[in-house]
């Protein structure tokens, strides 16, 4: 046998050894292809939760801006409600006041 024939039969021996492992590297590589398809359907999936968290987000920014705006008017009116309460009791005091002294007369 010459060089050629031995490098021959030496390929020859590597290529049926080898190829069991190509049929599970082939194997492997379908599962895998099955795995990227798992995993686009998951980061869609991902994406879709992102856009609603972004908007959950936005709307929850603009509650609290609402409440900030309602605490406002909640104190303005209760201010409001103060002064004329007050003026409610300066003017009963006056005119009770002013019926003593018009009975006095």
């Amino acid at each position: 046998m010459d060089n050629k024939q031995l490098l021959q039969a030496m390929s020859d021996m590597m290529d049926v050894k080898l190829n069991p492992i190509n049929v599970r590297l082939d194997g492997i590589d379908t599962r895998l292809g099955g795995i990227d398809i798992r995993l686009d359907g998951i980061d869609t999936r991902m994406d879709r939760m992102d856009t609603r968290m972004d908007k959950l987000e936005s709307q929850v920014s603009a509650l609290r801006s609402g409440q900030i705006e309602t605490r406002k008017e909640i104190k303005e009116v209760s201010i409001k409600v103060a002064e004329t309460y007050s003026i409610a009791l300066e003017s009963w005091g006056q005119s009770t006041e002013n019926r003593e002294w018009l009975k006095s007369i």
